[in-house]
């Protein structure tokens, strides 16, 4: 009597039964030393092909990882406050500053990205709302 289990979900079946090979199978091999197949057994694609859709269905259905929102979050504040660092920098040496002020007026255009951290989105608020002043500052005296 024969047992035949239901396949996994997400798993694409050939139709035809597995076929044990003469050998194990080797979990590495050079690329130089490829072996002939039997020619009963045929190269099986599509039970590669059923892995790679079943990851893909898992990538899709997880959100977006914490990890790079944050690292994204992370680096968005730095830049800002190195181009606040700048900004102040030629404002001591007495420098005209339109570079700084185009990079970052366009920084904070581009509006602030939910990181999943609330004490970094907070702080992140701060340096963006910092930076929308000195643009206002700066501009202001401009016109003057």
């Amino acid at each position: 009597m024969r047992i035949i289990t239901p396949p996994a979900i997400g798993a694409v079946t050939t139709g035809q039964p597995a076929q044990k090979a003469d050998r194990p199978r080797a979990a590495f091999e050079l690329p130089g030393a490829r072996t002939e197949t039997p020619a009963g057994t045929s190269a099986r694609p599509a039970m590669a092909a059923a892995g790679l859709e079943t990851l893909l269905a898992v990538q899709g259905m997880q959100p977006e990882d914490r990890r790079e929102k944050r690292r994204r979050a992370m680096q968005r504040g730095r830049q800002s406050l190195d181009l606040l660092d700048d900004l102040k920098l030629s404002l001591l040496a007495g420098e005209p500053m339109p570079a700084v002020l185009l990079k970052l007026r366009s920084l904070t255009a581009a509006g602030l990205e939910d990181s999943g951290d609330p004490g970094l989105d907070g702080v992140l608020a701060e340096i963006d709302l910092r930076a929308q002043v000195e643009i206002a500052k700066r501009e202001a005296a401009a016109k003057a």
